[in-house]
């Protein structure tokens, strides 16, 4: 699956027209192809959102065309931004008239479909995987080979992304990122995999999800981690390697956990945590640490 959504091409200078904003002048003849993240962008045909400032940095290292809110725009060089107040609302805007994507490769022959199940057009759904009764599987989807996805999944819904016009009103941002399952993904019975924004959410070969969980837009899980029931991860968290989670985890979105990283139950997970480290409580914290608190608040 490439990154980015390809747009509809156009000129920026008519777009700025179509959609307001302030726009470099050595911008107005450039043509945009597709809309990446700051990570992906490659050329001075993409285009990159800057909305918030942890972004300022990898998009200033692209040659991308930047549609940055004012605020940021001082930021960056000159000569390459699309200053907007509602950014985030032509981005949206964007992605509604791109063109359609393209079509997964469809259900293997060996892949199990269960009574009830539901694989829309454009999903892929790789050899010897299995889908549980009731669960559904949206286009953009790419399910590896070997993979379950239980009863009652929903796995490319579009994630929950909502954002602010002129007007005030809020719409949907649409997400056409996608999901990607790899090779050996458990998906426990009614977990939700939300579709990626501009690149997939991604679930690495042989992580398991107990039931229950839910996945946000823009996630990246790696391998072999456990998830039990419950937990939830908001939009952008990335888990690295062997991360074991613990039951009813919230993990604040943008929030990135190290590899080997364990996660106590109930643990309300705001910040980073360093790969190898055992946190609990919330906000979370070292484990120790949080033993130690409550053992003086139940003693006093």
């Amino acid at each position: 699956m490439s990154s980015g959504v390809p747009l509809r091409r156009a000129r920026l200078g008519e777009l700025c027209q179509q959609f307001g904003g302030t726009l470099d002048p050595a911008l107005a003849d450039r043509t945009i192809e597709r809309a990446v993240s700051p990570a992906q962008a490659t050329h001075g045909s993409d285009l990159v959102l800057l909305a918030a400032s942890r972004f300022v940095a990898a998009a200033s290292a692209s040659n991308a065309v930047l549609l940055c809110k004012p605020e940021l725009g001082g930021r960056v060089e000159a000569g390459r931004r699309w200053l907007h107040p509602h950014a985030e609302w032509v981005l949206a805007e964007l992605l509604d008239q791109a063109p359609p994507p393209e079509s997964g490769a469809g259900v293997a022959p060996s892949a199990q479909i269960s009574p009830g199940a539901v694989v829309l057009p454009g999903a892929s759904i790789g050899e010897g995987s299995s889908v549980g009764p009731n669960a559904v599987i949206y286009g953009g989807s790419v399910i590896g080979t070997r993979v379950s996805v239980g009863a009652g999944a929903v796995i490319g819904r579009p994630g929950f992304g909502w954002v602010t016009g002129p007007d005030g009103r809020l719409r949907r941002m649409p997400q056409r990122g996608g999901v990607r399952v790899d090779d050996e993904v458990e998906i426990g019975a009614l977990c939700t995999v939300d579709a990626g924004t501009l690149d997939p959410t991604r679930i690495g070969a042989g992580t398991k999800l107990d039931a229950h969980v839910h996945v946000g837009h823009n996630v990246q899980i790696g391998r072999r981690c456990l998830v039990a029931a419950q937990s939830g991860f908001a939009g952008s968290v990335v888990i690295e390697d062997d991360v074991w989670i613990g039951g009813q985890v919230g993990v604040k979105d943008h929030v990135r956990i190290g590899a080997g990283a364990r996660l106590a139950a109930k643990s309300g997970v705001i910040g980073d945590v360093p790969a190898g480290a055992t946190v609990a409580g919330f906000p979370a914290v070292p484990r120790l640490r949080w033993l130690r608190a409550m053992a003086r608040l139940l003693s006093g």
